[in-house]
């Protein structure tokens, strides 16, 4: 470490010397005159001889202050010598002692240069020390602001998933819920222009576009059924980051500009739970390297969070399904179909409109339930329920009313043309052949027929008219559609 001066600057320092000769040719000057030597008078007083004698000690110290410690002993030199030279050459005894006292200051002045300059080094040592503690704390404190910056915006984003979650588990619906996901990827992840949500269909391998999210602009999404990068995060099950669209090597022939849009860079992940493979969530950014590895890791939280969702949402649609639909047939259930029933009264009766049910009752049922046993009875009324389902229409509910009874509600349609489709059903039961217990066998079915507002005005009294139609019906041999009486 070394000593670190002001130095002047070389027009100061050449000043500086200029004044200094000047001084020392002007003082050489001055006590040469004022000395008295031999029988000469001086032409001044003692007094300012005295006084001029002094003067060196002045420049001494000047030049060692000033100038450093070889100006300082060469001035010193000529003090010791001038005054020397005077004080012999005058005789007066009072001069003779000068030069001694110049010495002794000159060396004192020396000596005191010298321990301020080793002082100023060592406390110029203690400075730079410090100010590397300084600095170095300087540089501690701004990583521990950058790490708590960087602390700041992890929590931010983790408070964002959490409120995210929390929206995921308000979003029962399919529809609201796939919304708040791409949404919520949009928000998350800021260098994002497109968020794409796929699928996969029901029974089979494909995707299916779902969602779009679009920072600005309205780009077609030409893809619905996704691209070279969604199929390698369907097929891998791993996350996807391209930071160059056109030049990954994984993709040599699967440029950005083919999907009909641009983009420079995408990042995808898998939407995976224990039991299934659900879909995939793609963001995708305009320029290249808009997306980051720490952008990634954001995506794959959101996914896992997503995922959850979608399949809480599946078990939930589900479980509303179950909660209206029987399980063996796929029809509506009993409490389902009265209160649809009563709903579309009420409708009806507003609009003065007609409606028709069927009560369908399988033949024999009973017969074939306790010989040939349970399995059967439940395979006849699947095959029952089947068909109902494929001869319903838009607004029709068909529905299991109990054991081996079915309704079937008509909204705005008169007797004659629910007689007419309840022969209809009659007639294609009894036409379908069913095996059982490797017997191919035939059933046939009985239909009492009602309507609004001719048989009722409320469900009660309507499914009391189609239960009274329906027992007719098989007292009059079965297989029969009964709407009188």
């Amino acid at each position: 470490m070394t000593l670190s001066r002001r130095r002047p600057s070389f027009r100061n320092l050449a000043t500086r010397r200029a004044g200094l000769w000047i001084c020392l040719a002007t003082l050489s000057v001055l006590l040469v005159l004022t000395a008295p030597f031999g029988s000469a008078p001086p032409l001044f007083p003692r007094i300012v001889l005295v006084s001029a004698g002094h003067l060196p000690f002045l420049l001494i110290l000047i030049a060692f202050a000033w100038f450093g410690p070889v100006w300082g002993l060469g001035v010193s030199a000529w003090a010791v010598c001038l005054m020397g030279l005077i004080g012999l050459g005058s005789g007066d005894p009072t001069l003779l002692w000068l030069p001694a006292v110049l010495l002794a200051f000159a060396a004192l002045s020396y000596r005191g240069l010298k321990q301020w300059e080793q002082t100023a080094r060592i406390e110029s040592v203690r400075v730079d020390r410090i100010e590397e503690q300084i600095n170095t704390q300087s540089e501690e404190i701004h990583r521990l602001q950058d790490l708590e910056s960087a602390i700041e915006q992890r929590l931010k984003r983790y408070q964002q998933l959490r409120q995210i979650a929390n929206a995921f588990n308000l979003s029962l619906t399919l529809e609201d819920l796939l919304e708040s996901i791409v949404r919520a990827a949009g928000d998350l992840v800021q260098g994002t222009d497109h968020v794409l949500l796929y699928l996969v269909e029901e029974g089979s391998l494909q995707l299916e576009l779902k969602k779009v999210w679009r920072r600005s602009g309205s780009a077609t999404i030409k893809e619905k059924r996704g691209d070279a990068f969604d199929q390698w995060v369907m097929r891998q099950g791993q996350p996807l980051l391209v930071e160059e669209a056109g030049r990954d090597f994984r993709f040599p022939e699967r440029g950005a500009q083919k999907a009909g849009r641009t983009f420079g860079s995408l990042l995808a992940v898998p939407l995976i739970t224990e039991h299934r493979f659900l879909g995939v969530l793609r963001l995708e950014s305009a320029a290249a390297h808009g997306l980051s590895p720490n952008d990634l890791r954001l995506l794959r939280i959101l996914g896992d969070l997503a995922s959850l969702g979608i399949e809480n949402s599946y078990l939930y649609t589900r479980m509303a399904q179950l909660a209206v639909t029987d399980d063996l047939t796929g029809l509506a259930v009993r409490e389902h179909f009265q209160k649809k029933l009563s709903d579309e009264l009420i409708r009806a009766g507003k609009a003065k409109a007609p409606l028709s049910i069927l009560l369908i009752d399988i033949d024999r049922f009973k017969v074939y339930n306790d010989s040939l046993g349970h399995s059967a009875g439940d395979k006849l009324i699947r095959e029952i329920g089947a068909l109902l389902l494929q001869v319903r229409r838009p607004g029709d509910l068909a529905g299991r009313f109990g054991g081996e009874e079915f309704v079937c509600l008509y909204p705005s349609t008169l007797r004659q043309e629910a007689v007419r489709r309840a022969e209809q059903i009659r007639v294609r039961v009894e036409a379908t052949p069913i095996e059982l217990r490797r017997e191919v066998t035939r059933i046939t079915v009985s239909i009492g027929v009602a309507s609004f507002p001719e048989d009722g005005l409320t469900a009660e009294t309507l499914l009391q008219a189609a239960d009274r139609r329906l027992y007719q019906a098989k007292a009059k041999g079965r297989n029969q559609v009964w709407a009188e009486g």
